[in-house]
């Protein structure tokens, strides 16, 4: 009996490790199971959606950057740069990106999974690109972002 809980024990151990996350980086969505941790949605646009890795190793996911935003004013103990790192996709390419780092280009009328009419890229270039091809938005570096007025604050 003893050496079966030793057993078990060690086993518990190994799966609480390998859950770990302590490089916060972000973990790719799997959009079987995964659900946005704001709206409960299915993450099934896996190009806009969003992590967020604290680090304690612990992965929040939403279905795009909105909601992500809406859950950082809830945990505002999230907001730091040393106790979570907050990650976007490549719209075009489904790269993860540093929120800090991204280029977003948004409109109101800009198709996003939560009517947000955010849209985030690697490079300014692909963000302005974007816009060309839309005939129409503004490109949001981090700073602006910040300052963005989200649908659900209007």
């Amino acid at each position: 009996m003893v050496k079966k809980l030793g057993v078990l024990l060690m086993m518990s151990v190994g799966v609480v490790s390998s859950c770990s996350n302590s490089a916060m980086e972000p973990e790719e969505i799997n959009p079987e199971i995964d659900v946005c941790d704001v709206c409960n949605m299915g993450l099934a646009h896996e190009h806009y959606a969003t992590e967020i890795v604290t680090a304690d190793g612990e992965i929040y996911k939403f279905d795009d950057i909105g909601c992500m935003n809406e859950f950082l004013e809830m945990e505002t103990s999230l907001q730091e740069e040393s106790t979570a790192k907050k990650y976007v996709r490549d719209v075009d390419t489904g790269e993860w990106i540093e929120l800090e780092k991204a280029y977003n280009a948004y409109h109101p009328e800009f198709w996003t999974p939560m009517a947000n009419g955010v849209v985030s890229f690697k490079d300014k270039e692909s963000a302005e690109n974007y816009i060309k091809e839309q005939g129409m938005g503004e490109v949001l570096d981090y700073k602006a972002l910040k300052k963005h007025d989200w649908s659900w604050e209007r």
